[in-house]
């Protein structure tokens, strides 16, 4: 019987680099980004924990510019996705 390993789980910490925010383009750009992995994605600001895979909970989280935003990614192509994250948060600064 083959044993199937422990799902990877990677996190990453982001200071929000727009000054407008995760606003709603920002959000649609990001959710589109993620959704191509298999892995679960959460996004927590604060004590609030959202599903990066859905628009309407990232907007619930209302952050703001320099906000601190704590990734965590877990699932087998996880590595993948936080480097596609960190992409994603560099091209977005002003």
């Amino acid at each position: 019987m083959e044993k199937t390993a422990s799902p990877l789980i990677r996190s990453i910490e982001i200071t929000m680099p727009t000054e407008l925010g995760f606003h709603l383009r920002v959000v649609a750009r990001f959710v589109t980004r993620v959704r191509q992995f298999r892995s679960a994605i959460r996004v927590r600001k604060g004590k609030v924990t959202a599903d990066g895979k859905n628009v309407l909970g990232l907007l619930l989280l209302a952050a703001a510019w320099k906000s601190k935003l704590h990734i965590e990614v877990e699932g087998a192509d996880a590595g993948q996705a936080i480097a596609s994250i960190k992409s994603f948060f560099q091209l977005e600064k002003p």
